[in-house]
């Protein structure tokens, strides 16, 4: 990442003109710790909520102060680096006329990433869900779908395998739209379904994957034929309240229920693990649908307690953030699962933990730099200083530290 950073900022520099005022000559390198420093201030801004990046950094007002944002970096650095953020290198990908194109390119290493890790660190239980989820934005980009009923409306589209019970993400695929991701001759819920359980090695393994109608289909069941279409039986059942009708053929289950007396149809349900079985009125298969579904739910509520949905001109920055916060999610269900401390730590002091030690060793280089630099203001009060002839410039003995990436220049010499 740090070649890419470099290699994308003097390529920025070399083709833009800079005004005067400009901050962009002042780039310097990026190091790992200053990385991390910056993801810490990306993923606190999630909890400290305020309307622009600027107010992380306001000084004037008293009452609007957070003096750890300032402690951390400047306001200017912090811009910088989110302006130069990259995940690929932009020569590499290929042009928009090229059949080998793909809008999600400049995320989906990152995606490619956490999708194995996800994996390596995480075995779920046997209930797993699959549902949908929106990443708001309104960006132009040609992934934008619209889902009415989603709060955002507008946004990126992603399918999620999630475990029920912790909502843990254990595979999440972006949606490129019909144009880039063409379906043809299958459905394409079901399409979708056989893909997450393969990515995954989930697929014949034991596992009961529970999904709403948009992917559930006969064909999923693979006991009926692929031509067959759901009994007229169930499809146009005419049910009171309280009334179940139920259809088997080998493992496959087939059940209408309608439980609500205001309701205008009954529910269908299709199920290849579970058998007949009634409690309290409500069929099993019922029960269990609304016990598991929730998985993919359960995350995004959660996330958004703690995400940022801040607006950006590039959508992949928007979707980088959304998987950082989602990286953040799944290590605090594993801390939550295999931890022995009682009580067990909330989730906020957890976040809080880590912010503070993806910071800690920017914060350590920062004190030594000061003490450096201030031991060698000490020894230079008697020193002479001339200016250098025009406008030249040379890499400054006190402020300069080519180590850690920190590099000034002055146009004063000894």
């Amino acid at each position: 990442m740090n070649e890419q950073y470099h290699g994308f900022a003097s390529q920025c520099l070399n083709q833009i003109v800079l005004r005067p005022s400009s901050r962009l000559p002042v780039w310097e390198p990026i190091t790992i710790t200053e990385f991390k420093a910056f993801l810490a201030i990306i993923l606190n801004m999630g909890f400290v909520k305020k309307p622009t990046i600027a107010e992380y950094w306001n000084n004037t007002q008293k009452s609007q102060v957070t003096s750890w944002f300032h402690k951390v970096m400047s306001r200017n650095r912090f811009q910088l680096i989110f302006k130069f953020l990259q995940l690929v290198d932009n020569k590499k990908l290929p042009s928009r006329e090229i059949p080998l194109y793909r809008p999600d390119s400049k995320f989906k290493p990152l995606i490619d990433f956490v999708n194995r890790m996800f994996k390596n660190f995480y075995v779920p239980r046997k209930e797993i869900c699959i549902d949908e989820s929106l990443v708001a934005s309104r960006e132009r980009t040609s992934m934008l779908q619209y889902i009415p009923t989603k709060h955002a409306k507008f946004g990126l589209k992603f399918w999620i395998l999630a475990e029920c019970t912790t909502g843990y993400i254990l595979h999440l695929s972006c949606y490129l739209g019909k144009q880039f991701q063409p379906v043809e001759n299958v459905n394409q819920g079901e399409k979708v379904v056989f893909e997450l359980l393969k990515e995954c090695d989930l697929l014949n393994k034991g596992y009961h994957p529970v999904c709403d109608n948009v992917f559930c289909s006969l064909q999923i069941a693979r006991t009926l034929r692929s031509n067959r279409m759901m009994p007229k039986s169930i499809k146009e059942a005419k049910l009171n309240p309280g009334e179940t009708i139920y259809l088997r053929q080998g493992k496959t289950l087939i059940c209408a229920h309608k439980n609500h007396p205001n309701g205008k149809k009954p529910v269908r349900i299709l199920s290849t693990a579970l058998a007949v079985k009634d409690i309290q009125g409500v069929p099993n298969i019922v029960k269990t649908y609304n016990k598991n579904m929730g998985g993919v739910d359960t995350a995004d509520m959660l996330l958004s307690y703690y995400g940022q949905s801040r607006k950006t001109i590039k959508v992949w920055k928007k979707v980088a953030i959304h998987i950082f916060h989602r990286i953040m999610l799944n290590a605090y269900i594993l801390y939550s699962q295999n931890t022995s401390d009682v009580p067990v730590m909330s989730r906020l002091r957890f976040c809080q933990m880590i912010f503070e030690s993806l910071a800690n060793e920017h914060f350590q280089n920062h004190a030594n730099r000061r003490i450096n630099m201030a031991r060698n203001r000490v020894n230079m009060r008697n020193v002479v200083l001339e200016c250098l002839p025009g406008r030249h410039e040379k890499e400054c003995v006190v402020c300069s530290d080519r180590k850690n990436g920190n590099r000034r220049r002055a146009r004063t010499q000894c």
